[in-house]
């Protein structure tokens, strides 16, 4: 029998990397001199979370700063009990940073970004999604955080096109932004990107309630984008998506409340191969049909996650169509897509990989389909609502899922 003096040094460090920072300080090297050796090992401290363990207290988290100052990677994610002046103690301490992730934190301010460029100066990731007192002059400071190169501002809605501009400017090696919920953003964003970052660029994550069709055409122009997201594309037309077949290193690629595209805007937009295409998301697009559909699996033959939710205008043919062209296909999403009835007996034939079905309001499918699926692909999670009246056998092989609006469905997927 294996005991756990047996364990190598690197086993018994990844099996400590699941103790709280608490356990690990206070109680663990009390268990013996090797524990209390490997309880400082740097590898175990790489990363210190305080969103996983919330219950470490402001005065616990200086003991830990103050012991294990190599700290690569520090998570307070929505630590709102932490006090300014902690942060910016920890900060202090903790100057082989990396990563760091403050988001939902209202502390955080021009003073608090202050520090992190004054005292983290290897930082390549940071995260204020949700900070409310992230701002312009906040971005104007963060431009002497010359390495940083993963910047998450999401929802940060004080921030405007002109902090925008200055921190493209001085960033030179920035290749991942995302601004989702900055609605004060408009089409000298993009145009800001294009002039500054055209080479750098590859994961671009934008909200489209103020862009219009000339701003996101520039978009084809940052031709080693590997991840786009434009969420709620209300305002926008083809115009705007005609040119992103250019986009020929597009791993991701998602469209929300893609109200106004039609088949022609996707046909040329899908008009050349996209064979790094891995995940693509259109949702509540009428404009999406069978035709385009059939484009979309042409295209992209390596694609393994697809959400077409409220596409209402697809129909068995062009999911059909397009499983015969996806093999590898593993994340397949239908939320309310009412035309949807036999496609599903098909799927071990031409999707057998497939790992997640959601057909939450798709009314016509059948319970005998979904069963026959289920026994031939026992991996296969599949997501329903309860007006499909499962009976007690169906409901062991698959979930209930209640019905859920657009809005809802959009805040499961980005949770």
């Amino acid at each position: 029998m294996v005991s756990v003096e047996s364990l190598s040094d690197e086993l018994l460090v990844k099996v400590l990397g699941y103790l709280s920072p608490v356990e690990l300080v206070d109680q663990t090297p009390l268990v013996c001199k090797k524990w209390r050796e490997l309880c400082f090992d740097s590898k175990v401290w790489d990363t210190l979370d305080l969103y996983h363990h919330d219950e470490v207290t402001e005065s616990q988290l200086r003991r830990i700063v103050w012991l294990h100052s190599s700290t690569k990677k520090l998570i307070l994610r929505y630590r709102r009990d932490l006090s300014q002046r902690t942060m910016i103690w920890c900060f202090f301490h903790l100057n082989n940073l990396r990563d760091l992730d403050i988001s939902h934190c209202p502390q955080v301010n021009p003073k608090v970004v202050s520090a992190i460029v004054q005292f983290c100066k290897k930082l390549r990731n940071l995260n204020v999604n949700g900070c409310t007192g992230f701002d312009n002059e906040c971005l104007l400071i963060l431009t002497g955080c010359r390495k940083l190169r993963h910047l998450n501002f999401s929802e940060c809605d004080t921030v405007t096109d002109f902090g925008f501009h200055a921190m493209s400017s001085f960033l030179p090696k920035l290749d991942s932004l995302l601004c989702d919920g900055v609605l004060a953003l408009h089409d000298e964003v993009i145009e800001t990107l294009v002039t500054k970052k055209c080479e750098t660029i590859t994961d671009l994550q934008l909200d489209g309630g103020n862009l219009t069709d000339e701003g996101v055409e520039m978009l084809s122009e940052l031709v080693y984008l590997r991840r786009l997201r434009i969420q709620y594309c209300d305002n926008l037309t083809d115009d705007g998506i005609y040119d992103f077949h250019c986009l020929r290193y597009l791993e991701d690629l998602s469209l929300t409340r893609a109200h106004s595209f039609t088949s022609d805007g996707f046909l040329s937009a899908f008009s050349r191969p996209h064979h790094f295409m891995r995940i693509l998301e259109i949702t509540e697009c009428s404009g999406l049909d069978d035709v385009s559909l059939v484009a979309v699996g042409r295209s992209c033959p390596n694609l393994t996650d697809l959400n077409i939710s409220w596409c209402k205008n697809v129909t068995d043919d062009g999911i059909i169509g397009l499983m015969e062209r996806v093999p590898q296909l593993q994340v397949l999403k239908l939320q309310n897509v009412k035309q949807l009835c036999d496609f599903v007996a098909l799927i071990p034939l031409y999707t057998p990989l497939l790992t997640h079905l959601n057909v939450v309001s798709c009314s016509l499918i059948r319970e005998e389909d979904l069963l026959a699926v289920s026994s031939q692909l026992p991996d296969l999670e599949i997501a329903y609502n309860r007006d499909l009246g499962c009976s007690p056998k169906a409901t062991k092989m698959m979930k209930y899922f209640d019905v859920m609006s657009p809005r809802q469905f959009a805040m499961t997927n980005r949770l």
